[in-house]
């Protein structure tokens, strides 16, 4: 064998080596993955639903020291994108944030590209299974076991998240006091069901996948249906898809979150 050759061979098997443990890798990352892209600080979880389905779902739990004892914590459900990930999960876990406003982290997984939040004429395959009846229970589970305040719910998502969001808020109104949808889409025929229910959306004025007319015709219909708390609606000039990253660093945002209450809301 010549010199060249031989370096060739060489090359070769150590181009081999390096796809094997890039694959290795990658697979070990994927394992190793928390529902919601969640970070360390969250536990993994999975619960079967009374339809035999399991959600996977991440959790954080404030630490006695950041809550207030002789208060019930809110809980803020957080439903991540296509991509699976969510940046809601990782900055209401922060230090800072949960020294200001302690809360439970609810991020559950939606990764399978068979499966979806909620049942939609739009979004991700039609046909695709939606996890709500699961979501809904291991919700509930949180919330008993937690000693959640059931008057301080609330949810948000980005993306296949923020039709989701809009997707809970209509089909289940009563279970949150308040919602931000992000770069999200619904029906405008479901305005009035999300009567009672705080939101403020928010959208990217140049978003390629998800048209900022979805949250325009939103919150039109909501102002004609008259639904109460009035919508609150942010669009971000000159921003694209990933609108959350602008969305959830505003503070104001979370100072009007937790202040929301469901008796308060339904006023």
């Amino acid at each position: 064998m010549t010199n060249g050759a031989s370096k060739m061979k060489h090359c070769l098997q150590l181009l081999v080596i390096a796809s094997a443990l890039t694959a290795t890798c990658a697979a070990q990352e994927a394992m190793a993955r928390r529902p919601g892209g969640a970070n360390a600080s969250f536990a993994v979880r999975e619960f079967k639903g009374s339809n035999g389905h399991m959600l996977s779902y991440s959790l954080f739990v404030p630490t006695p020291a950041e809550s207030d004892k002789s208060q019930k914590p809110p809980l803020v459900l957080c439903l991540h994108g296509a991509g699976g990930n969510t940046a809601a999960a990782n900055i209401l876990a922060g230090a800072e944030m949960q020294k200001k406003h302690p809360c439970v982290v609810m991020a559950p997984a939606c990764d399978n590209r068979e499966t979806r939040w909620v049942e939609a004429p739009f979004g991700r395959g039609r046909n695709a299974r939606a996890v709500l009846p699961e979501l809904l229970e291991a919700l509930d589970s949180v919330v008993k076991e937690k000693s959640v305040d059931p008057n301080r719910i609330y949810v948000t998502g980005q993306s296949m998240g923020g039709i989701g969001t809009w997707g809970l808020i209509a089909k289940h109104p009563e279970r949150f006091a308040a919602a931000v949808p992000v770069c999200g889409i619904w029906s405008p025929e479901d305005a009035a069901k999300m009567n009672g229910v705080a939101i403020w959306a928010f959208h990217g004025d140049m978003d390629p996948t998800v048209p900022v007319t979805g949250s325009r015709i939103m919150i039109e219909a909501l102002k004609k249906a008259d639904v109460k708390p009035e919508a609150k609606y942010t669009e971000l000039a000159g921003v694209g898809h990933g609108s959350w990253g602008p969305a959830y660093a505003k503070p104001e945002l979370w100072e009007w979150l937790f202040a929301q209450r469901k008796a308060a809301a339904a006023n």
